[in-house]
């Protein structure tokens, strides 16, 4: 568990793969960046690090500001139940619709989103920033 946060806490590798990603799939022109993550905290950091970029994520509308904790959904309201499940879906779909996607190879949703991908996604359409392998 400590590999995965370390990877995910180093937001370089997102902006390194993004950046290689704008040259070869997007012509040179900053897309619009859709960032899914179950630690919202992520979005400040992003934004200072790329003040021109234009970032979005369902991040902006969460209550789930820390990152998500399964113990703590007993504790939750049906509304904050919904409102999670609404952000989660969300965010798959988006995700796997994406012309381009950048993942991490220790968590499942980058698999799911992997094969829920429309057939004609290519594989160098999707990359993951701790392995050069993909999920094939």
């Amino acid at each position: 568990k400590i590999l995965e946060f370390e990877l995910e806490s180093d937001l370089q590798p997102y902006i390194d793969r993004a950046e290689n990603a704008v040259l070869s799939h997007f012509n040179g022109v900053l897309p619009k960046f859709f960032v899914a993550t179950d630690d919202c905290s992520v979005m400040e950091e992003l934004r200072e690090l790329r003040p021109n970029w234009n970032f979005v994520s369902e991040c902006d509308n969460a209550t789930e500001s820390n990152g998500f904790v399964i113990t703590e959904m007993k504790y939750w309201s049906e509304e904050q139940t919904d409102s999670h499940y609404e952000k989660f879906i969300t965010e798959m779909i988006a995700m796997a619709s994406a012309k381009y996607f950048i993942g991490v190879s220790t968590t499942n949703v980058s698999y799911w989103v992997y094969f829920m991908r429309h057939a004609e996604a290519k594989d160098d359409t999707y990359v993951f920033v701790d392995t050069d392998q993909n999920p094939h």
